[in-house]
């Protein structure tokens, strides 16, 4: 068997939600819709199945800490770079310059009606030099599937390569619609 091809198709890495192993409603959504805005084939892995190697190409990460240990590690390694983030547990995302946090609101019965997430695309911290990371990731699947939205925004991301930015968006009938991304931010 001769020497394996390197596989240039980015990964896009998914996070377990639960013990069931099921991948939540909001990161496929954001899954097919970051697929058609590439227009290109990805490879799809588990967080936990990734090799060392993996690690340092080009990745999409879909889903926040709590559900994608990668999307946890990944916000680790750029703390000093970015200034949006998640409070703990995902329960909502903060602005560390201006102090703002942003969280889901619900209706009387529980329902959300507004959640957010964020969208970030910068160099992959494993592999800065050589690859990059974008990171979608929600409060809840809502939040999720809108950050994937947003992606495609090149105007409302004010044109950087990368970037961090707090996407918003209105739920409705169990479907999330009116993506705004309230802010964005150039990062080094």
């Amino acid at each position: 068997m001769g020497a394996a091809s390197h596989d240039s198709r980015p990964l896009m890495v998914f996070g377990v939600r639960d013990h069931a192993e099921v991948v939540g409603k909001g990161d496929l959504l954001a899954a097919v819709e970051l697929q058609a805005q590439l227009g290109s084939a990805v490879r799809l892995v588990e967080a936990e199945a990734l090799t060392e190697d993996q690690i340092r190409e080009d990745l999409i990460l879909i889903g926040g800490p709590d559900g994608n240990s990668l999307t946890g590690s990944v916000l680790e390694r750029l703390d000093g770079v970015l200034s949006l983030g998640f409070a703990e547990h995902g329960s909502s995302v903060y602005d560390r310059k201006s102090g703002f946090a942003a969280s889901p609101r619900y209706d009387d019965a529980g329902d959300p009606r507004v959640d957010y997430g964020l969208v970030i695309r910068a160099a992959n911290p494993f592999a800065p030099e050589t690859a990059e990371v974008v990171i979608v990731a929600g409060c809840g699947g809502y939040g999720t599937a809108a950050a994937a939205e947003a992606f495609d925004e090149a105007e409302a991301l004010g044109g950087y390569r990368h970037f961090e930015a707090l996407v918003e968006t209105t739920v409705f009938r169990r479907a999330h619609h009116d993506t705004l991304v309230r802010e964005a931010r150039g990062i080094a």
